[in-house]
Parts: C-alpha cells; structure tokens; sequence
C-alpha cells in the first residue's frame, strides 16, 4: 500500500507539472514577454537561498522612485520567469514605466497558507512571507523604488500567496490583485491586516481548481487545501477596509462572442480613503487570467475570457489607488 501511494504521489506530481508547463508555455509563433535586460538575482534568506527574477524598464533610473509590482507564479508552474512569459506585465512594466519582479517559490510552491501543497507535504517550514517581505526592503534599498507604491498580484497558488501577503503584511503594500484566488480557510479567522488595502479580486465562476464557491483545491482527483468563497473573500476585504456594503455592479460589454465567457464587475467603494474592494467575475471562465498569453486549454483549465486584458486592468487598478 505505501509504495503504490508514492506512485500515485509521483503519477500526481508528473501530470501536475506536464498540465502547468504546457498550459503556461507561449505558442511557438507568440512574442516573448521576457527582455533581455531580465535579471535573475539572489538573497539570503535566515541562510537559505531564495531567487527572484527582475526587469527594470526602459524609463528606469537611479534616483527615480518608480513603482513596484512583484508577480508571484502559480503553484509547479516552473519558477518565477515563467509569467514574465505569459501574464503580461514585462512588457506593461516597460510601457508605463514600473519595476516588475517575478519571485520563485520553493520547489516552484508558495506556503500559501493551505498547509497542503500539491506534493501532499506540509509548507509550513517555509517562509515566503518573511521572503517577499525582506524582498520589498531591498528593492526600496537597492533600486529606489517608491515605499508607497509597492503592489503584489498573482495567479493560483500565487494569487492564495497574495492574499496571505495581504493578511500579513499589508502597512507594506499600496494594493493586491489576485487571480483565481480565494482566502484559504486555515487563516482566515487569522487573518489580520495592520492596515487598510485596495484589492482587486479576479476570479472565474467555473474555475474547478480554485472553486469560486469555496472548498477544497483540486487537480483531477487530489485535494490540496481548502480555501473559502469569493463572496465570503470578498466581504472580508469589505469589512476590513470599511467599505460601502452596498455594491455597485456593471456588466462589461461581451466583445469577443466566441470566448464562453462574460465581465462583471462588483465595486464597494470607501471614497475616504480609496481602499475600494473590487470583484470581477468572469462568468463561465475558468482558471486562467483573462486576455493573457496562457493558451487556450479549455478541457485543463476552462476557458478564457478575451474581451478585458487582466494585465492592463490590473496596472489601471494599481494607478486608480495612488493617493
């Protein structure tokens, strides 16, 4: 019996990694996102190693204090220099002038706060928010980037990251934008923010490995973790940030038809102080970020919507949160 549930382990371990890779991987005739001017960097860590991958843009100087975006990879999708490819953002960061940093994740996995990893081990011996908190303090150091414009997005495993970050963290972050993502229920009644935080949620109703109704993660027949709702994540954010509990809602325009999928967005405002908490719910969409370069795997990862580009509405976000 042990050595089939290793094999069952390493069967998981495997497809998991072949799903991520290829669902992640740009089509051969798509253009990179990465430049070459991306750097992979090191920092030390309580005397561990810990990676990251930056690119500094075009309108990049020294003594400008531009803004931060740390971009946290999903869960065994290769490392951090993987949604340089894909997300969006390098080539953002070079068009609106903003640094953009790309972490890599232990073993390709954040301790998210799940407690359960796609390996089936406990995360719970790993520090990535000390890491990406430690990350912060040098980029402000090193690059001048501005203490008061520092966001964190991320997908999957990247996005649940982000809102521990957000949880744990957040007198040290201007906004959080996470993607496919809901607050795991071992922290939830934990989670305690030492300030207020804009956040946009962007998540898709027929995601089957991040359920937009709450319960557990899953990849084909193994739960990793479980997390709580969007509305209940939704909500929470609401009642910490102070928000109008009445919502403003506005359907997007379905522009592209053939994508299966629709906008809404979902806004509770607090115009003191601009902590707005902002859904989008892409109906019919799965796990994936909308308008990005993740190919289109509808029967792995459900489908993708392409009438917004989450990237851009992300950075626009970011923007709207300056005070």
């Amino acid at each position: 019996m042990i050595k089939i549930a290793k094999l069952t382990r390493l069967i998981v371990q495997l497809l998991l990694l072949f799903v991520f890779v290829i669902s992640c991987a740009p089509a051969a005739n798509m253009r990179s996102d990465l430049s070459s001017s991306i750097q992979l960097k090191k920092l030390d860590i309580n005397g561990k190693e810990r990676t990251y991958f930056l690119h500094l843009p075009h309108a990049y100087r020294s003594e400008a204090k531009l803004p931060l975006v740390i971009v946290l990879h999903g869960g065994g999708k290769g490392n951090g220099h993987t949604p340089g490819k894909y997300l969006g953002f390098t080539a953002l960061a070079d068009m609106k002038g903003f640094v953009v940093v790309y972490p890599n994740g232990i073993d390709d996995h954040w301790n998210d706060g799940r407690g359960v990893t796609y390996r089936g081990a406990s995360d719970n011996s790993v520090d990535d928010v000390g890491f990406i908190s430690q990350l912060i303090d040098k980029l402000i150091k090193v690059y001048k980037v501005d203490s008061h414009k520092v966001y964190v997005t991320g997908i999957s495993n990247g996005g649940i990251m982000t809102l521990r970050l957000g949880c744990e963290i957040s007198s040290k972050l201007a906004a959080i934008a996470p993607i496919a993502a809901n607050i795991p229920k071992n922290i939830m009644n934990a989670c305690k923010p030492d300030a207020p935080l804009p956040i946009l949620l962007m998540d898709g109703t027929d995601d089957h490995v991040v359920p937009y109704n709450g319960g557990y993660v899953h990849f084909l027949w193994r739960k990793m973790g479980e997390v709580v709702s969007t509305k209940e994540t939704i909500l929470f954010w609401v009642r910490h940030n102070h928000c109008n509990v009445t919502a403003k809602e506005k359907e997007l325009p379905d522009i592209d038809l053939t994508d299966g999928s629709r906008v809404t967005v979902t806004t509770y405002a607090n115009p003191k102080n601009r902590c707005n908490v902002i859904l989008y719910t892409i109906h019919g969409g799965g796990h994936t970020l909308p308008g990005s370069n993740i190919p289109d795997r509808p029967l792995l990862l459900g489908k993708k919507n392409k009438d917004i580009n989450g990237a851009e509405v992300i950075w626009q976000f970011f923007q709207e949160t300056i005070q």
